[in-house]
């Protein structure tokens, strides 16, 4: 039976991206570790993403969430946890996802079938290494898709409140022009 993915990652994988760093390099060693379960739960549950990761040249988290920023963005908040700039942790992952992409490839094969049987059959594993707070993060996701399906909510028009205007007003307005020319007809004579 293959090994691990996730053991397979960080052997291969975060030992490249994190031995080329000269700083922050446990920070950026513990960043991968809870990402490597998050990218391969991405992949068991869209699969198709696989083929789409590796068609583009540079593939990055923003493509692994479909273009979401703020899934992307409360996804690296979440994994920078004040430790390390989120712009740096962006860049980590960026180079981890090719990488991670290629060693899957070579393990198991350049077939994306292949791939998606060998982390399904470590399903478990990788779900059980999920941080706790990603279903909060993908929540995100899922009102993004909500408001674009959902149709929008017309607003009834406001109607003012209905005000009488009482019959008399203009009777009464009569009467005071009236008796005002009179008065004025008056003292004129």
């Amino acid at each position: 039976m293959p090994i691990n993915p996730m053991e397979l990652l960080k052997l291969k994988v975060s030992s490249v991206i994190v031995n080329d760093q000269t700083c922050l390099v446990n920070e950026k060693n513990d960043i991968l570790s809870r990402f490597y379960p998050i990218l391969l739960s991405r992949f068991l549950v869209k699969p198709e993403l696989v083929d789409q990761l590796k068609e583009k040249l540079t593939p990055s988290v923003y493509d692994l969430f479909e273009k979401n920023d703020q899934v992307k963005n409360a996804l690296l908040l979440r994994l920078a946890a004040g430790r390390v700039p989120a712009n740096e942790v962006e860049k980590t992952l960026n180079r981890a996802i090719p990488k991670s992409l290629a060693v899957l490839s070579n393990e198991v094969g350049n077939d994306t079938m292949s791939i998606i049987y060998y982390l399904r059959d470590h399903k478990e594993s990788i779900y059980a290494l999920l941080p706790i707070w990603m279903n909060d993060v993908l929540y995100l996701d899922q009102l993004a898709v909500k408001t674009r399906l959902a149709p929008p909510i017309l607003s009834l028009p406001v109607m003012p409140p209905n005000t009488k205007q009482h019959k008399a007003f203009p009777f009464f307005a009569l009467i005071f022009a009236s008796f005002s020319l009179l008065w004025l007809y008056q003292i004129s004579k």
